[in-house]
């Protein structure tokens, strides 16, 4: 007897990744844990056609079944596989590993590991899957592309890849219901998650951490609450957090859950997870803490390791422009005109006759002047006297932050009223967009 098993509270990319191996495998038999995500419980409802998988519960009532092999998906780690302990052993090193989590103390020991490195474990077994020339039904297809959209956000998340998003497009072609997976993973709240949701954001916490908003909610609950992750989810969407930290005691039970989530690379959720012995990717993870007992010790730690140690950021001084082009305070507009247009840039920082920062002058000021036939007065008279500015060691995301909220162009890097560099749109694009930190912008425009 041949099993496709995962992890215990399997989730979309689980059931989709188990689904897949069957089609790798048509002659094992796909086993799901005894507990899964509660909007789970209808799409295999909805979905028992096409993915009749047994519960662990099946595997009891078998007199001595002979293991010939395991295959695991979504996981290999043995504090999520405790229920299949048996069967595990009982395939000796005759297991099949199909996982995107990073490696961890707790994997199983034995087996073959194909290790993946894309957002959604779903992905890398159907690539495999297409690989072998085997074709999907179009209900089939659906469960996969929900599997995928739930693991990456919808594509959005840090650890996405173009593989993921390939795979959609290959997924939509066979036939994947998009209005099938928007239902699934529409919030859907019912009156409890609608006053908890309501709770989480008058009580949250906002912590700036290295110029990011990070979201803490620490909260004992009166009685087990399912959908915590979409809860947290929506709640991060709404307060435009980078980073989502939730902690949660149920009261008069043991234990604590964690449940990270994060839309930056920077702030790595498996990580933070994995110290508890969690699991989960870059984006989303979670763990459960049996010997904790209250929420707010546990948040304590959680952020302690969080701020420990410095995020991997880029700083400002690592991408700003420091060959900068200035503009005299006494030099007449027309002369400035003359300058930026030289220089082809919008606008440059203006300097007092000691070299301090004094104002920021643009082709948009330049222009009032020339309508009011007042190009001969100095650059002063026109200039923005009121400069936001950044320090060279700060965040890159907060010199986003800065100029998106005051919506300029650039802006001026100072140290002490000193000018030593420049950060514009156009330097901080270079960089999401997969550009090198260190290279010098070619414009300050």
């Amino acid at each position: 007897m041949e099993l496709i098993i995962t992890h215990t509270r399997a989730d979309f990319d689980a059931f989709a990744s188990m689904l897949l191996a069957g089609k790798l495998f048509p002659d094992a038999v796909p086993i799901l844990p005894s507990t899964t995500v509660y909007k789970l419980r209808e799409v295999q409802s909805l979905y028992r056609d096409v993915a009749d998988f047994k519960n662990v519960r099946y595997l009891s009532r078998l007199k001595a079944p002979v293991i010939n092999r395991v295959i695991v998906v979504d996981t290999k780690k043995k504090g999520m596989l405790k229920e299949f302990e048996p069967y595990i052993e009982a395939a000796g090193r005759r297991i099949l590993i199909f996982d995107h989590h990073p490696p961890t103390s707790d994997d199983l020991a034995r087996g073959s590991v194909h290790q993946f490195g894309y957002g959604a474990n779903a992905t890398g077994l159907f690539l495999q899957v297409q690989q072998n020339d085997i074709r999907l039904t179009p209900q089939q297809a659906t469960i996969i592309l929900l599997g995928i959209y739930a693991d990456t956000g919808n594509l959005t998340y840090p650890g996405t890849t173009a593989e993921d998003a390939l795979a959609v497009g290959e997924l939509l072609r066979q036939g994947a219901d998009l209005q099938t997976v928007n239902y699934y993973l529409r919030p859907y709240f019912d009156p409890t998650q609608l006053f908890l949701l309501r709770d989480m954001l008058a009580s949250l916490e906002e912590k700036n951490v290295e110029g990011y908003k990070v979201v803490l909610i620490r909260r004992e609950l009166e009685v087990p609450v399912q959908g915590l992750s979409v809860l947290l989810s929506n709640v991060s969407d709404m307060v435009g957090a980078d980073a989502i930290l939730g902690v949660f005691s149920t009261r008069g039970k043991p234990g604590v859950q964690v449940i990270i989530q994060s839309v930056v690379p920077e702030i790595n959720a498996g990580e933070l997870a994995a110290v508890f012995e969690g699991g989960g990717h870059s984006g989303a993870a979670a763990a459960f803490i049996p010997q904790a007992e209250n929420a707010t010790a546990v948040a304590e730690t959680l952020l302690t390791l969080l701020t420990a140690a410095p995020l991997p950021t880029t700083k400002v001084q690592d991408v700003m422009t420091r060959e900068v082009v200035t503009i005299p305070a006494d030099l007449p507009l027309y002369k400035t005109a003359e300058r930026l247009i030289e220089s082809n840039i919008h606008g440059a920082p203006v300097l007092d006759e000691a070299g301090r920062l004094v104002g920021v002058i643009s082709l948009r000021d330049v222009e009032k002047a020339r309508l009011q036939k007042l190009l001969h007065v100095p650059t002063s008279g026109f200039m923005s006297h009121k400069v936001v500015t950044i320090e060279p060691d700060a965040p890159l995301v907060t010199a986003k932050k800065i100029i998106s909220s005051h919506d300029i162009g650039r802006l001026p890097v100072v140290v002490k009223d000193r000018l030593t560099g420049i950060i514009s749109r156009a330097d901080i694009l270079r960089v999401v967009n997969g550009g090198s930190p260190s290279a010098e912008a070619a414009t300050t425009g």
